[in-house]
């Protein structure tokens, strides 16, 4: 069954390319929740580093504190990146438009960050300093692919 259109939907058919431009918003929009939702993640992520910090601290294990908090800031600076990456679409007069085929490309980077964000979220209680450490590269890696492949439209 088709909606009845308003007439926001009814102008913009009137405009040349405006669809174009409400899809691009709305992946716009789209990778925005997304990277909210990776965001939320990676502050639990540091909020557990805090709590295992604070165990570590009652115990006198001044190594073991000192490792974690330098994975907590790690995260930290990691979501500010995370929050602040480009988005996956083109401004509506750029010259460099992305293409469906590329578009793709962008939420399967997406999906990848996606996915190592889980999976530090599940190592970040497991204590083994070394993978925890190793999934962090890699979710910093998976955003900085990401970032670079997205640049090369600007």
């Amino acid at each position: 069954m088709d909606r009845v259109k308003n007439i926001f939907d009814r102008i913009g058919s009137l405009i040349p390319g405006y669809s174009g431009y409400a899809d691009r918003e709305g992946r716009r929009n789209c990778d925005k929740v997304l990277r909210d939702s990776i965001v939320v993640k990676l502050i639990e992520v540091e909020k557990l580093f805090y709590t295992q910090m604070n165990e570590a601290l009652k115990n006198t294990d001044k190594e073991t504190t000192r490792l974690i908090e330098e994975m907590r800031k790690e995260v930290n600076t990691f979501v500010s990146k995370v929050k602040f990456a480009p988005y996956g679409a083109t401004s509506f007069f750029g010259d460099n438009q992305i293409k469906e085929e590329e578009l793709f490309a962008i939420y399967q980077f997406d999906f990848e960050l996606g996915d190592t964000v889980d999976n530090l979220s599940k190592l970040s209680a497991s204590g083994d300093m070394r993978l925890i450490k190793d999934q962090i590269n890699k979710c910093k890696n998976s955003l900085l692919d990401r970032n670079n492949y997205i640049n090369e439209f600007k």
